[in-house]
């Protein structure tokens, strides 16, 4: 089974490259493998965040990631120092269907594009119907 097949992958475009930037779904892809793999090992509230320059990037823009067995987010073009809060605020604007619209000036530092990956929601097996046979 495929990352794709198993999670949700999002991601917007690059104001930079006009569209989706492949580093930063390399990156994603990535850090999806990563998590699906520690799953055994960690506990449901695992967490790790960091920084990175993404490989690829022809501007070569530095990335913030935050990742969790439920959901990873990856901010492109931003400093060390962006609010977390800020950066889930922008991105749940963009990705979330219940995301609640904002002033854009409370975002002091918006990423040039984002990513985002959810698991796929198993669907619960429906138990059947069996129909009495006709006598």
């Amino acid at each position: 089974m495929t990352m794709e097949q198993t999670h949700h992958f999002a991601q917007t475009r690059c104001m930079h490259l006009g569209g989706p930037c492949p580093a930063l779904g390399k990156m994603l892809q990535a850090l999806a493998g990563a998590l699906d793999k520690a799953r055994p090992v960690t506990e449901e509230d695992f967490e790790i965040c960091g920084e990175s320059i993404l490989d690829g990037c022809p501007r070569h823009c530095p990335a913030r990631f935050f990742a969790t067995h439920d959901r990873i987010r990856v901010f492109c073009d931003v400093t060390d120092t962006a609010e977390r809060a800020e950066l889930d605020l922008f991105a749940d604007m963009l990705l979330s269907p219940a995301g609640t619209p904002q002033a854009a000036s409370r975002i002091s530092q918006r990423p040039c594009a984002l990513g985002e990956v959810r698991p796929r929601q198993s669907r619960p097996a429906v138990p059947l119907r069996l129909q009495p046979a006709a006598l």
